[in-house]
């Protein structure tokens, strides 16, 4: 669902297993926590701007293409590097990838994959809001249930039912040592990689704040 993205994402943090590049959709997600996060409009523009669709698993990824919270403003919290106009533009760099047909234009994909990672790799999860919306996997839930969406190509099935649903999930946060068990109830098409989680708000205050929009976990399914 979103990532601080990264996102944050409030999420919010989020790579093809067709084209190795990745596309971000340019309709904003239903999971994207506008309002909290700057405006989804503009954090496509930047993150195509400055080419995050091909920089998975960077440095720079990491630094620069998770939302800015709404509070935040590109020159004060990002470094300059992150800021589209400091970019020199190249057409030989700048070309978008184009979605293929098995590609559906999500902005963090995945090769799919059902197996947890090792307890001891890093990864990060945001949290979400359900906004009275259906999870994927075909239940309503309140903001403060325990529960989580994995990256959409961890999660597979493209909205529907997935055997993930159901399974519950032990997330660490490493850098506090707090842990949650949530149960998986959607898929996130917005994660960083197929190993970060969005979680319920519920479910991230009980490893975090709100405030930190975005943290480093170790997970793994019981």
């Amino acid at each position: 669902m979103f990532a601080l993205a990264a996102f944050t994402t409030l999420a919010l943090s989020a790579v093809s297993a067709v084209s190795g590049l990745v596309v971000p959709r340019a309709s904003k997600p239903t999971t994207y926590a506008e309002g909290y996060l700057e405006p989804y409009n503009t954090y496509h523009t930047r993150y195509m701007a400055i080419q995050c669709y091909n920089k998975h698993s960077t440095p720079f990824f990491d630094a620069c293409c998770h939302p800015l919270l709404a509070t935040e403003t590109l020159e004060a919290n990002r470094a300059p590097e992150c800021n589209p106009a400091n970019q020199v533009s190249s057409s030989a760099s700048s070309t978008q990838p184009a979605p293929t047909a098995s590609d559906d234009g999500d902005c963090d994909e995945e090769p799919t994959s059902t197996a947890a990672p090792a307890p001891s790799s890093t990864h990060s999860a945001t949290f979400f809001y359900q906004k009275g919306n259906q999870g994927a996997c075909g239940h309503f839930n309140s903001d403060d249930a325990l529960i989580a969406a994995m990256d959409k190509d961890r999660y597979g099935y493209d909205g529907n039912a997935s055997p993930l649903c159901g399974k519950q999930v032990e997330i660490t946060n490493t850098k506090n040592g707090k842990k949650v068990t949530v149960t998986v109830a959607d898929d996130c098409p917005t994660c960083n990689n197929g190993n970060s989680i969005d979680l319920s708000v519920g479910a991230f205050t009980q490893i975090a704040t709100k405030d930190d929009g975005e943290v480093p976990i170790s997970w793994r399914f019981l």
